[in-house]
């Protein structure tokens, strides 16, 4: 019978807003597995292999402004690194959703988490029956916050009699790494609306015109959200 997995990330914390990006931002990552991944995954493998990256866990938004792991990187290989996921993403067939929470000045942690429940809420009611043809759910967090991973448990626990949540680190799993891209993604959205900052130079550097990240990145990325 036909389960589903779903890869849990978020972007953000529940400290005080970030001025950059005042959202907190958590997405899904469905899997069915009827879609079989040994294919994009073999090609994706394969192609970082090539770059002499072995068993390379990505890591978007450092990728992007070229910190952390990727400091002193060339754009050139960076970039072919996001364009790599970007492109095993649409072969995949994954599907995603991102949930947003805008954190408001004297919000505090509580405030914050029924907001996050008010926003999973809905969603859950919506795809109650969808979700419940599944013959198994799997759930899958990597526990980094602790007041979002029992969020998370009481959520699809209660909802569901067929779910399982379990634990998974990054480098585990490509479909983790999946949903810290879309993350990556929405905040990225958001700096280019009309309410955000813009790209800051090292993303500009990276992706070119605000109008070029639009329609070769986000466009493209949002056809695979789930619907």
């Amino acid at each position: 019978m036909n389960g589903i997995e779903i890869f849990i990330d978020e972007a953000g914390d529940f400290g005080k807003p970030d001025e950059r990006c005042p959202y907190y931002i958590v997405t899904m990552v469905f899997h069915e597995s009827s879609e079989l991944l040994y294919e994009p995954i073999r090609d994706l493998e394969l192609r970082l292999l090539q770059m002499g990256l072995v068993d390379h866990c990505i890591h978007s938004s450092p990728a992007i402004r070229g910190d952390g792991e990727y400091y002193g990187w060339e754009s050139g290989r960076r970039k072919k690194i996001v364009s790599l996921f970007a492109s095993f993403i649409r072969k995949s067939n994954l599907k995603w959703k991102c949930f947003f929470v805008e954190k408001r000045k004297g919000m505090t942690e509580p405030d914050l988490i029924q907001a996050l429940k008010e926003s999973f809420d809905p969603f859950i009611l919506a795809n109650f029956h969808r979700l419940s043809s599944y013959s198994s759910i799997i759930v899958a967090y990597d526990s980094g916050q602790k007041q979002l991973s029992r969020l998370i448990t009481e959520t699809f626990e209660q909802s569901f009699s067929n779910v399982t949540v379990t634990k998974v680190l990054p480098i585990q799993s490509r479909m983790f790494q999946v949903a810290d891209f879309v993350c990556t993604m929405k905040r990225l959205e958001f700096k280019v609306s009309k309410d955000g900052p813009g790209l800051s130079k090292s993303e500009t550097f990276f992706f070119g015109s605000r109008a070029k990240f639009i329609k070769d990145w986000l466009r493209p990325f949002a056809r695979s959200e789930w619907r």
